[in-house]
């Protein structure tokens, strides 16, 4: 393996960097297991930007899996740019040209492996070659502990010769990128739980409407009412249930009986208590009048 000591924070073993003007320290640490190439480069730069340099290995055939513990890193290879930052997995093709470079303070676990070691699972990891993979679930997960743990004790992975090591880091590899993509997320139901939330938290405001909602979350009145449509809802009816709930909560309150029914229901966004009366007869069979009767312990009347 050959790695400058004078270049910017370049992150995969088996390459060599023309070094710019500055002469940056960085620090490797390498030990071979079987056939796999085991590194962990730390360094750091000056500059908050990547500037990219192109880099070939002398070895074909192989592989570099590269986790950035921390730093952030730029390149691109065949074609397809990336950007990755910590808690990402990249994996290069050493063999082929790319550009890759390395900003900020970093902590970078890389191994090198032969194609071979993949057998059947080589053209499924040379799917994902230059597409950053965030390590924070399932497979990922155990993977990137996995190569965190051999970078944290890689002073005492010197010459191990034991071919069942590698064998179980290519097997976590080609699990992790066997392992189904999860689920989309549904944006449409995740947009409408935060409108509900951002009404929820306005009902109060007079001015909360279609057209206030539907600007505020940057979409149309139109996918708006699709959106509450989905779940049986219109905006107007939920706005004005979730209103009238908390005003015959008001109006049940014996702390608030000396608050008007016109007051309590301007606190809640209703201006125009014309129609309180019979709404809440509606909604819940008593009117405002009898729902303060209750509140003061006459059921009967009520």
């Amino acid at each position: 393996m050959t790695v400058s000591t004078a270049m910017e924070t370049e992150a995969i073993p088996s390459t060599t960097v023309n070094s710019p003007a500055m002469t940056l320290r960085t620090h490797v640490d390498s030990a071979r297991v079987g056939p796999v190439t085991v590194a962990r480069i730390r360094g750091g730069s000056p500059h908050p930007s990547c500037e990219v340099r192109r880099v070939i290995s002398a070895e074909r055939g192989r592989f570099a899996v590269t986790l950035y513990r921390s730093g952030t890193a730029c390149g691109a290879q065949g074609g397809r740019p990336f950007q990755a930052s910590a808690g990402d997995l990249v994996v290069l093709d050493t063999g082929r040209p790319y550009e890759l470079s390395v900003a900020g303070a970093s902590d970078i676990v890389a191994i090198e492996l032969p194609h071979g070691m993949l057998g059947a699972n080589t053209d499924l990891v040379g799917r994902y070659v230059a597409t950053p993979q965030r390590c924070d679930r399932g497979a990922w997960a155990v993977l990137a502990a996995f190569l965190s743990g051999l970078a944290d004790r890689i002073n005492g992975l010197t010459d191990i010769a034991d071919i069942h090591l590698a064998d179980a880091l290519v097997s976590l590899i080609v699990a992790a990128f066997a392992e189904p993509a999860p689920e989309p997320a549904d944006v449409g139901e995740e947009l409408t739980d935060r409108i509900l939330a951002h009404a929820l938290a306005n009902l109060a405001d007079p001015a909360l409407s279609v057209d206030s909602v539907a600007r505020r979350h940057g979409i149309s009145p139109r996918y708006l009412h699709q959106l509450f449509r989905r779940r049986g809802l219109t905006f107007a009816a939920w706005v004005r249930r979730e209103r009238l709930i908390r005003i015959r909560r008001d109006l049940l309150d014996p702390a608030l009986a000396t608050r008007t029914t016109a007051a309590i229901a301007a606190h809640w966004g209703i201006q125009d208590h014309g129609h309180l009366s019979r709404a809440l007869k509606r909604e819940f069979g008593l009117t405002a009048a009898g729902l303060r009767l209750i509140a003061r312990g006459d059921r009967q009347s009520a």
